[in-house]
């Protein structure tokens, strides 16, 4: 069951998300990357968590439709950006994964002009953002002083670029569902019309 209200553990588990991070980007460049490592990982943490809360609880909402996916975006968004700064993440993977974000943004308010109405995150698209999630985490581990810099290093580029490629999958196949979603009326009504109804 789907309520309207606002206040639920989950959305705030999410304001609490985005909160984090300018903290964590000020923690990065300042030069204090385990602290900021540390807090983006707790924070991605909830990603998982506020989505299991909220069907556990019965708190799925209107509200957390919206605001939990934005939360992954900008914290996705965050450090990509903050890792090209310091040539941790190549430029050109950071701007694949940004314009996948920036695309849906303008497309989509066209969509729901034409009736399309909410897509549902599948589950290649809830692969890729845990995928995103991970390698960037270990991207980002990897300009600290924990140890292991290249294998991080490996690791980390290894799941991007399958999120990379996993996000922009999940958002042809969110693209084809509202291609379809539009279709449909138009096909109905000229097959009403063929008919004469």
């Amino acid at each position: 069951m789907v309520t309207d209200r606002v206040l639920t553990v989950p959305n705030v588990l999410s304001v609490i998300r985005l909160a984090t991070v300018p903290v964590f980007l000020y923690l990065f460049v300042t030069g204090r990357e385990e602290a900021a490592v540390i807090l983006y990982a707790a924070g991605a943490w909830t990603d998982f968590f506020d989505g299991y809360l909220a069907r556990r609880l019965g708190q799925v909402s209107e509200a957390g439709k919206l605001l939990d996916p934005l939360a992954d975006r900008v914290f996705i968004i965050a450090l990509a950006l903050a890792l090209v700064a310091v040539d941790a993440l190549p430029w050109w993977l950071a701007a694949a994964i940004v314009l996948r974000d920036i695309v849906l943004l303008g497309v989509w308010p066209l969509f729901e002009r034409r009736g399309v109405g909410r897509v549902q995150v599948n589950f290649i698209g809830k692969t890729a953002t845990a995928s995103l999630f991970f390698g960037l985490t270990w991207l980002a581990l990897s300009e600290t002083d924990f140890g292991w810099a290249s294998f991080s290093e490996i690791v980390g580029m290894v799941f991007v670029g399958a999120g990379a490629v996993l996000y922009y999958l999940s958002a042809g196949m969110y693209a084809r569902v509202a291609y379809s979603r539009i279709k449909e009326p138009i096909a109905q009504e000229r097959a009403s019309e063929g008919t004469g109804a």
